[in-house]
């Protein structure tokens, strides 16, 4: 069972989402969940396992048929099967994967950090949660 909170991280696109709690990472709107290609996404929980997605999918509408008034687009529950499968990754190497990506979207990070001073944060963090904290 996936542990909270978790990165999510998409093949081709080094921006590091961070999800606290299962409601905001299973609540999406009809447009993004057609976009996006699940099959490229992994989940990585704060004891360092890694998931891959086999399988993306609706639940139900979230709301009244979907819409709310403050929210684009119509709103959705989604849930994932995973592949069978589950990586272990160490802190070491989750560590690289994450200095690289930040070294990618400097531009996203430079209005928050100091990107020398995240990097350090990062590389002195002695756990996934630790660095979730620092990337919320």
């Amino acid at each position: 069972m996936i542990q909270y909170p978790i990165f999510v991280l998409q093949k081709g696109d080094d921006i590091i989402y961070v999800f606290s709690n299962e409601k905001y990472l299973k609540s999406t709107n009809t447009e993004i969940f057609e976009k996006l290609d699940y099959k490229d996404t992994v989940h990585i929980d704060s004891l360092g396992n890694k998931y891959k997605i086999d399988k993306a999918f609706k639940v139900k509408n979230i709301g009244l048929f979907g819409f709310n008034p403050l929210l684009k687009g119509k709103q959705i529950l989604i849930d994932f099967e995973y592949e069978s499968e589950v990586e272990k990754i160490t802190l070491d190497d989750f560590k690289k994967d994450i200095l690289a990506r930040v070294d990618k979207t400097k531009k996203i990070w430079k209005s928050a950090w100091d990107i020398e001073e995240l990097k350090n944060a990062i590389s002195n963090s002695q756990s996934f949660e630790e660095i979730a904290v620092l990337l919320k």
